[in-house]
């Protein structure tokens, strides 16, 4: 991910959502391709069977109704024709199959010859009038014909439909249709969802489908669902990646800001120093010990102030990589806030703050003493930084069986509400423009979100911007 985030200049990723876009019209494109693809072959495949089983149908229905025995026919035919069954099947029904694939193939055979404007019962004589020549055998096959001829009127249509839907429910084939009756010449261009019937008045039966579409929706449902999972999944995952981009270049932001404020912050202590060891060194300040006293305070205060600073980060990273053990012993967790309030006196001093302490229960626990300092330090001196003049600090704690809840209130300039659930991410501050009135890096709460977690613990905060934040940790008693 860092890698492609570079590669894509984390700044300039405001045309990624255009190519992310593009994609995914190219995706679905290539898929409503291929499902319609399928689509089309899978109706193609229902005609196919549904016209074949129409004709097989038909036939069928044609051959029930022929009687062999009034047909007039050579004899040698006749008795080929009725030869006993070697397969199995029907004895009565299979010569009439015979009969009518020979019926058909006749017809098939006159069709040939009218597109050959041929007529194949007739010759021109020399004065050009055409005469018709049968011979013996022609006779007898003009007979036959016209006697198999005229029983087609006897195969109607709702016999048709009905056999036809019975066919189709053993080939669980649920598909709707109707049979029409159409007349048709004999050289007329034959579909395949058409059978004819008849010789010399020839009678066409032509099958017409109904509403497939949903039949066919659900032959290629499989097909569709990896479509839409595949088009779902490509959407999630540009979601999620433009996502992380977007973070990781707010991250970058607050990155860049962290490092210049704390830049800042190392200076300051350091020149302040410097001024004053230079003080002491040239303006001879060491003969008034009440000047030098003040000096060696500032560079003491200053350097503590760094010393915090720098603690502040090595702890953090350290909590990040997972290389520290926490040292649990026996606490008071009312001990510890009198502790910090006490190392913070001046501070409360210099702001006119008043600090309340209530304490309820047994506040006793087990935890790392250095970090639970460095939390209760850390949410005081936001309480400070954060409140307007004469800051009202009230410090909560209550003591149970089972765990301790410590709840410092301020009366400050509170949090938005948009902005709680990123309060704690790493250096993340609310936003006030370019313009900070407290100086901060990010790092102050997302430690002390740390020592909660490593403690089993949780952290909440009520916050209403103008009238001050509310920030509640509730420890195990034995979280070792």
């Amino acid at each position: 991910m860092g890698i492609f985030a570079q590669m894509l200049h984390i700044r300039n990723i405001r045309w990624l959502p255009v190519l992310m876009a593009l994609t995914i019209l190219i995706i679905t494109g290539f898929q409503v391709y291929w499902l319609k693809k399928s689509y089309d072959r899978e109706r193609r495949n229902v005609e196919m069977r549904t016209n074949m089983m129409f004709r097989e149908t038909v036939h069928s229905l044609q051959a029930s109704k022929l009687d062999l025995d009034n047909i007039s026919i050579d004899s040698t035919i006749k008795s080929r024709i009725l030869s006993p069954v070697q397969d199995g099947s029907d004895s009565k029904f299979k010569p009439r199959q015979k009969m009518i694939a020979l019926v058909n193939a006749l017809r098939e055979k006159a069709k040939d010859s009218a597109r050959g404007n041929t007529i194949i019962f007739e010759r021109v004589t020399e004065t050009g009038a055409p005469t018709r020549i049968l011979s013996r055998h022609q006779s007898r096959l003009v007979q036959f014909l016209s006697e198999v001829d005229s029983l087609q009127d006897s195969v109607t249509v709702v016999e048709i439909e009905q056999s036809l839907k019975t066919r189709m429910q053993q080939q669980n084939m649920e598909v709707p249709f109707f049979v029409n009756r159409i007349q048709k010449e004999l050289d007329g261009e034959r579909q395949f969802n058409e059978v004819t019937l008849g010789f010399s008045n020839p009678i066409t039966y032509q099958l017409q489908l109904g509403n497939i579409f949903f039949l066919l929706l659900k032959r290629i449902g499989v097909p569709i669902l990896f479509s839409f999972f595949l088009i779902g999944f490509t959407i999630l995952s540009f979601a999620v990646l433009y996502n992380n981009l977007l973070k990781q270049r707010r991250l970058a932001d607050i990155k860049n800001e962290f490092i210049s404020n704390i830049t800042h912050e190392l200076k300051t202590p350091i020149a302040t120093v410097s001024v004053a060891i230079e003080a002491l060194r040239s303006f001879n300040a060491s003969i008034d010990p009440a000047k030098t006293k003040e000096y060696l305070d500032i560079s003491a205060h200053e350097l503590q102030r760094l010393s915090l600073l720098v603690d502040k980060v090595l702890k953090l990273s350290m909590f990040e990589k997972k290389e520290m053990d926490l040292q649990y012993e026996p606490l008071d967790m009312k001990a510890l806030v009198e502790e910090v309030t006490t190392s913070l006196r001046l501070q409360f001093e210099r702001h006119n703050a008043t600090v309340n302490i209530v304490a309820e229960g047994d506040t006793s626990l087990v935890g790392d003493r250095l970090h639970l300092v460095s939390v209760i330090f850390n949410l005081l001196d936001n309480a400070l930084k954060y409140s307007r003049s004469e800051p009202d600090i009230t410090i909560f704690i209550n003591g149970s069986e089972e765990q301790v809840k410590l709840i410092i209130t301020d009366k400050g300039i509170g949090i938005p509400q948009e902005y709680h659930e990123k309060l704690f991410e790493k250096f993340f501050r609310v936003p006030t423009g370019n313009i900070h009135n407290a100086k901060g890096y990010g790092l102050g709460l997302n430690y002390v979100a740390h020592v909660v977690e490593k403690h089993k613990g949780t952290i909440k905060v009520e916050s209403v911007e103008g009238e001050g934040s509310n920030f509640k940790i509730t420890l195990p008693k034995h979280a070792a």
